[in-house]
């Protein structure tokens, strides 16, 4: 169905700010270093510059770094050796660099998940940066660190430049230094596919006459295509998330199947194969709790998947009442690669939230993406209705998140995702009214036109002066110009 409406004025999306270089002298390093260890807001900015700060200070001068470290972060290791699965990703590099972790715990074969979180989406991703800190430091520990790190981020999303990262194994073949599996790994997972120069930049990585240049272009071509997730209807056990003392609500819930990536079955470490297989999420986890954007900036150019995997969360908010479970949804906007299904699922369910301030990130996210011209609002509406028929969504919850998300501009954007859920709420559900308000104001205020769909105008040509009938009327009035 076509309608014509004016153009929506939407609040600023902002944008991604490009990483400031590493630090360069050795007080800044340690300074940047305590200051994020004593941090409990891990940005990704800072988390890779610590990252690749120490790894550049200890290539250039380790026993100077070692000393300043040690007199600042000493305090952080009483033991003599802890293992690193006991430490945070940069305290693993740290106590490298003091000698005081395990050397064994360092090795690719102990990058582990643990026991009784084997499927859980953001164990999965955390999995991915034990493996990457551990092999830092087991180049520390062996004398051999890195000049600097290739996974790096450009911007504080986590993407990476594709040139950028051509020109970082320019520099590595020069020095004859040979990329670390993990690292060169998440290289390839943050860089911009979409990116217009990137065929450019698959070219200078073929021309480099390397493995690592030729997994590169390869990887800019058909080889680092995200997986599609495959969407299903399922019936969750109302038991699952008894661990949490949460009992979950037994109703159909959607849900979706990450794709396959057969491409990281080779050549990446065993760590990231996790990734390749099709995974439904997992809510019986504690890992939602925080440091979801350094996380998320595992799969920085693949927020789709991302977004499928944090569904089963978000449903749980709306189905049995968590206030979290959508916080995550704004941060997942802002990434790059394709916004499907996945991701307009998951804002659906976010709109059906059982409390206001579990709607809110849903609501922000929306707008995220209609500033950013991607969202599909008809596919987004078609979401919702299939929800509220499921009943994961209430109508009432809808209509108080479509009334935020249109107070704060998109009026248009608004309707046109209302006008196809509209169908799935008549000609009686309890709360259609509420939406149907919704609707209305959205029409006047944003001039759309064209004709009420099929279903509002039967309920616009009731007899009665239920609220139900009166919005119907209002509604179809309001598209027709009257």
């Amino acid at each position: 169905m076509i309608f014509t409406a004016t153009q929506d004025t939407l609040p600023p999306v902002p944008p991604a700010q490009r990483l400031d270089a590493a630090p360069s002298g050795l007080a800044e390093t340690v300074e940047l270093t305590a200051a994020h260890l004593d941090s409990h807001a891990h940005t990704v900015a800072v988390f890779e510059r610590v990252l690749d700060g120490l790894v550049r200070q200890a290539h250039r001068a380790r026993h100077p770094l070692a000393e300043a470290l040690s007199t600042a972060l000493g305090h952080r290791y009483p033991e003599e050796e802890t293992e690193a699965n006991r430490l945070t990703p940069v305290d693993v590099v740290v106590a490298s660099l003091l000698w005081r972790v395990a050397g064994y715990s360092l090795k690719p074969e102990y990058v582990r998940r643990e026991r009784g979180h084997e499927e859980c989406a953001q164990g999965g991703l955390e999995l991915v940066i034990k493996a990457r800190v551990r092999e830092i430091g087991y180049a520390l520990r062996s004398g051999t660190p890195q000049p600097f790190l290739l996974a790096t981020p450009t911007w504080d999303t986590g993407a990476l430049e594709a040139a950028e990262l051509v020109e970082r194994l320019v520099e590595y073949r020069r020095l004859g230094v040979r990329p670390g599996p993990a690292d060169f790994g998440q290289a390839l997972l943050r860089v911009r596919r979409d990116d217009p120069a990137a065929p450019a930049a698959a070219a200078a990585a073929e021309r480099l006459g390397t493995s690592e240049g030729d997994r590169l272009a390869a990887w800019l071509g058909p080889d680092g295509e995200p997986g599609t997730p495959r969407r299903r209807v399922v019936m969750p056990d109302p038991g699952a998330h008894r661990a949490w003392s949460r009992t979950g609500a037994a109703v159909p819930q959607v849900a979706f199947l990450s794709g396959e990536r057969p491409a990281l079955r080779w050549e990446f470490p065993d760590a990231f194969q996790w990734l390749n297989r099709p995974h439904e999420g997992f809510t019986q986890c504690y890992h939602w709790a925080g440091g979801h954007a350094v996380r998320a900036s595992v799969l920085p150019e693949d927020r789709d998947t991302q977004a499928s995997w944090l569904l089963p969360g978000v449903t749980l908010a709306a189905t049995v009442g968590d206030h979290g479970g959508a916080w995550m949804l704004p941060h997942l906007a802002l990434l790059g690669g394709p916004a499907g299904t996945g991701l307009h699922s998951a804002i659906a369910a976010g709109l059906g939230g059982r409390y206001p301030d579990g709607r809110r990130p849903a609501v922000e996210a929306l707008l995220v993406l209609a500033g950013r011209g991607e969202l599909d609002a008809p596919l987004l509406g078609r979401e919702l209705a299939s929800m509220v028929t499921l009943g994961t969504v209430k109508p009432n919850r809808l209509a108080d998140a479509a009334r935020t998300a249109a107070a704060a501009g998109a009026y248009a954007t608004v309707w046109a995702v209302l006008a196809e859920v509209l169908p799935a709420l008549l000609p009686s559900v309890r709360g259609a009214g509420e939406v149907l308000a919704v609707a209305a104001e959205c029409v006047e205020r944003s001039g759309a036109s064209g004709p009420a769909p099929a279903e509002v105008a039967a309920a616009a040509a009731r007899t009665g002066s239920s609220r139900l009938v009166s919005e119907a009327r209002r509604l179809t009035s309001a598209l027709s110009g009257r």
